[in-house]
């Protein structure tokens, strides 16, 4: 198996995810499943649920020198899960509240010298910075589509707390070379943020089974600009993919 925060470990994770989305589709467009949502016209106020899937997350930085000098920053991967809880105001808009454990963080790579002499990047010589957060997203959700398959939309903000944090070094990588050094005594414990997703959702007998992916950015620093030397405000950014399960009453 790839290690899961390596180039190889992206694609394999979204080659799980799609063989998982692949996997649910067929089940839910079974012949038996179509023509059993036929007769599901009810729309129910509450809903509850869990999700879980892949984050894919990064930093912003607002020193744009910096950045075009040394622009090494990538995705690192993780996980997240939590659960959802929404309301419907009315037939197709609503309101949506979410607790969720996000890991997120940054990956930076480095160069090595080729057989030439040249500058390549290096996957084995690398920074990442592995941020744990439990976040709180409050959300306005709406859908459109007929009968049971609805294609949603949500946006709103989010609050979140950091639960724990570390850093990865490769034993080759001198800390001159690192871009934006995450220091614990820096550290913001809080974000504060916006998001926005889109997704499927198809209505069963079972409950609501849904794909979404959603994209959040932090509109506070990472490091405390107050007590550190980087001169940039470090924003947090996660792409996050997941599948979930909502019952209705």
């Amino acid at each position: 198996m790839a290690a899961p925060f390596s180039k190889e470990g992206l694609t394999y994770g979204f080659s799980i995810y799609f063989t998982s989305i692949l996997g649910l589709a067929i089940l839910l467009f079974s012949p038996e499943n179509v023509q059993a949502q036929d007769s599901l016209a009810t729309y129910k106020k509450w809903h509850v649920g869990v999700k879980g899937g892949a984050s894919f997350s990064s930093i912003s930085s607002t020193d744009e020198q910096i950045t075009r000098q040394r622009p090494r920053i990538d995705f690192a991967q993780g996980i997240a899960y939590g659960a959802v809880i929404r309301y419907m105001t009315e037939k197709n808009f609503g309101l949506q509240i979410e607790v969720n454990y996000v890991e997120k963080g940054w990956r930076e790579e480095f160069t090595s010298p080729d057989s030439e002499g040249r500058p390549q990047l290096d996957p084995t010589r690398f920074y990442r910075v592995n941020l744990s957060y439990l976040e709180v997203p409050i959300l306005a959700h709406g859908y459109f589509g007929k009968r049971n398959l609805r294609i949603f939309a949500t946006i709103g903000v989010y609050g979140g707390v950091l639960l724990s944090s570390s850093t990865q070094t490769a034993p080759s990588v001198d800390p001159n070379e690192i871009t934006y050094e995450y220091l614990v005594p820096e550290q913001n414990e809080y974000d504060l943020g916006i998001r926005g997703g889109a997704g499927v959702a198809i209505v069963t007998k079972v409950g609501t089974f849904q794909v979404e992916g959603t994209y959040s950015l932090g509109l506070n620093s990472v490091l405390d600009r107050n007590r550190t030397t980087i001169p940039s405000i470090l924003q947090n950014n996660a792409i996050v993919g997941s599948l979930g399960y909502l019952i209705s009453f």
